[in-house]
């Protein structure tokens, strides 16, 4: 918080709060970015279909399908087994994901099928390369967990751009009209607060404490004890203290 103007009769504080700024539009963006990922690169399903040309021959097509419907073709030869890789994240969790392999490489199907399925998928494959079938034909599909993950990341990003849009406080003094107004600016919209300066009755530092530190706010506190935050987000105390010293000076309290 910054003091931008002080004369005989008015004293104007002003309050950006970079620091919610900052942290709001970066989870914006990792959002949006991973929102983009899920729609256009993640596969919601894919399709499997193979055609026997020999007992040792076999031309497989991997086709994969995003949320928006675009598919990608893939070429496979000469399947040789399918497995199921099992993926261990940091917490412990698992996850397990489908593995084709061919002399070429190996071809992964989709990450978050469960187990049962994925076997369900790999005694299909391998009953095709084991036996005499002509042809083959296997579907997974992940759309439900990537709808939720979606609404997961719309709902991240609402909060995020809420942060984004953090209102510019300006809190100015007027002895001349014996008034206090803070004026709240944001994109969602604008707000005043107008009080007699004879209504105030105290001015209050309160702390919150974060993770790694501890970060201040100013209050005015007007009859009926009703508080009034000069800066509703949180900042360093030494700005703080010196606004609230300079408000003393200003109003002689």
């Amino acid at each position: 918080m910054k003091i931008v103007e002080e004369t005989r009769t008015r004293l104007q504080l002003k309050h950006r709060p970079l620091r919610d700024w900052f942290t709001g539009w970066c989870i914006f963006t990792v959002c949006f970015g991973f929102l983009i990922y899920c729609l256009f690169f993640e596969s919601a399903s894919v399709q499997i279909t193979c055609d026997r040309l020999s007992p040792n021959q076999m031309n497989c097509e991997l086709r994969r399908f995003n949320l928006l419907g675009s598919m990608e073709k893939l070429k496979m030869f000469d399947l040789q087994e399918a497995y199921i890789l099992t993926n261990t994240g940091s917490k412990g969790g698992k996850t397990y994901q489908v593995m084709i392999v061919t002399p070429f490489g190996s071809f992964a199907l989709l990450s978050h099928v469960n187990y049962e399925e994925n076997q369900e998928i790999i005694f299909k494959i391998n009953n095709f390369i084991n036996s005499g079938q002509t042809s083959l034909l296997v579907q997974q599909n992940q759309r439900y967990y990537l709808l939720l993950l979606i609404l997961f990341i719309l709902i991240m990003m609402a909060i995020a751009a809420y942060f984004a849009t953090s209102p510019v406080t300006t809190c100015t003094f007027y002895k001349s009209i014996d008034k206090v107004f803070v004026e709240r600016k944001s994109l969602r919209g604008n707000q005043i607060i107008e009080h007699p300066l004879e209504n105030i009755m105290s001015f209050d530092i309160q702390e919150k404490q974060f993770k790694y530190s501890k970060l201040y706010r100013a209050v005015i506190v007007v009859k009926y004890f009703k508080e009034i935050p000069i800066n509703p987000q949180y900042t360093d105390e030494r700005s703080i203290r010196y606004a609230v010293s300079r408000i003393h000076s200003f109003l002689k309290i």
